[in-house]
Formats: structure tokens, sequence, C-alpha cells
């Protein structure tokens, strides 16, 4: 029995191949960024999310320039450090499921828009835990679920919001 005869290849057409090219190489960086920024240290993490709550909120850990460190400034600095941190999961990871999600409207699978749904969030789920994955072998980092849940719900607004967009967009095309 020759297996190849059993199995079908469905060949995937592309409407657009310039826009599927942009959001091909959108999804690429996408992923490149989340996969450098996986690939720091907990130091150089921890460093870079300490600058960015310092800058944004003018809240150091050591209580400000100088300063005697209070368990006060060291409790506000760690929770806006640790919303901070989770924010920047939700939204890079929400720019990746925007990306996967415009890439595979691209195709015919775009035609029923449950599939682009599930498609794009299935594959948004998978590298969010792969990047977790990832993490747990880089030093200072590690690998948590709670992480990837919110990675997940971030790759859930960005698809809906995708698909949302798309249908906007689709209604004032047709509209004219």
């Amino acid at each position: 029995m020759n297996i190849k005869k059993n199995i079908k290849i469905k060949n995937i057409k592309i409407k657009n191949r310039g826009f599927f090219c942009f959001w091909a190489a959108a999804l690429i960086a996408c992923m490149a960024a989340i996969f450098a920024l996986s690939s720091k240290t907990g130091g150089q993490s921890g460093e870079m999310s300490g600058a960015i709550v310092s800058g944004l909120f003018g809240v150091n850990a050591d209580g400000g320039a100088g300063a005697p460190e209070s368990a006060a400034a060291l409790e506000k600095f760690e929770r806006l450090d640790f919303i901070l941190r989770k924010s920047a999961h939700f939204l890079i990871f929400s720019a990746l499921g925007f990306c996967v999600a415009n890439l595979i409207g691209q195709t015919q699978i775009a035609e029923n828009k449950k599939r682009v749904f599930w498609l794009s969030l299935g594959f948004g789920s998978f590298y969010a835990a792969t990047d977790e994955w990832h993490q747990y072998f880089v030093p200072g980092r590690s690998c948590m679920w709670q992480d990837w849940a919110i990675d997940t719900a971030g790759v859930f607004a960005g698809v809906s919001a995708a698909l949302l967009f798309a249908r906007i967009l689709k209604k004032l095309i047709t509209k004219n």
C-alpha cells in the first residue's frame, strides 16, 4: 500500500501576496522580539523593567536618589514592576496574535472566521508555551504557567482585535 496516495495536501492559496509578506515579516519580527527578551537573564530583565518603572513612575527600589531603602518604597516599586512585567507579556503576545490572524487572513482559510480564530489562538498559545519553556533554561528566569496564561490571553485579545478590525474594514469597503 502506497501511503502517499492516501495523503491529501491542500495548496494554501494566498489572496494578496504583498499583505501576506508584510504580515509574515511582522509575525517573524514579533517572534524574534519575544525570543530576544526571553533570552535576557533574570538580572538583565530586572534592570530593564526597573529602569522603566523608575522612568515612568519616578519610583526606585531604594526609595530615591541615595535615600535609605524604605519598606513602603520597595513595596510600591515591586508592585509596579510586577504590573509592568505582566502587562508586557500581555501586550507583546497581543501583537503576536494580531499578526498571526492577519497572516492567516491573507489565505483562503480566511473564508472561515472560526478556523482563523482557532488556528491563530492555537499557534499563539503554542508559541507562548515554547517561550516559557525557553525561559526555563535562561539563568535567573523561570517557566510559569501563569505567564503562559497571560500570554494566551494576550493572543486571544490580539486575534479578536484583528478579526474585529477585518470585519469593520469589510463593512466600510462594501458600503462604498
